[in-house]
């Protein structure tokens, strides 16, 4: 079974917010497009008590490496679309096979 498993975390400056909750309902909202597909899931994991910035997390799964490294590029493109400055952005996708060779 050959399948790609993407890993993508992304730090945001969100400037614009002006209170936490402002900021929660920003991050729901980017988290809710983009765990809307099949093949990712999204969360908030860092920075949660500061609301001029926040890191989002996604992972993603699929046969095809190409979808998977075009999902990771999509999803920072739909947080840059929410009006979210991405300051850094680190991803990766790997075979679970190159786990396998690490244990």
């Amino acid at each position: 079974m050959n399948f790609f498993v993407g890993i993508g975390s992304y730090q945001l400056d969100l400037s614009f917010c002006s209170s936490l909750k402002d900021k929660r309902r920003v991050i729901k909202s980017i988290t809710d497009r983009l765990g809307n597909s099949s093949i990712t899931g999204a969360a908030e994991v860092g920075q949660n008590d500061f609301w001029k910035s926040g890191t989002i997390a996604l992972a993603c799964v699929s046969s095809s490496r190409e979808l998977v490294s075009g999902t990771l590029e999509k999803a920072r493109k739909t947080i840059e679309a929410s009006g979210a400055e991405v300051v850094r952005a680190e991803t990766l996708v790997v075979k679970p096979e190159d786990f396998e060779e690490r244990m």
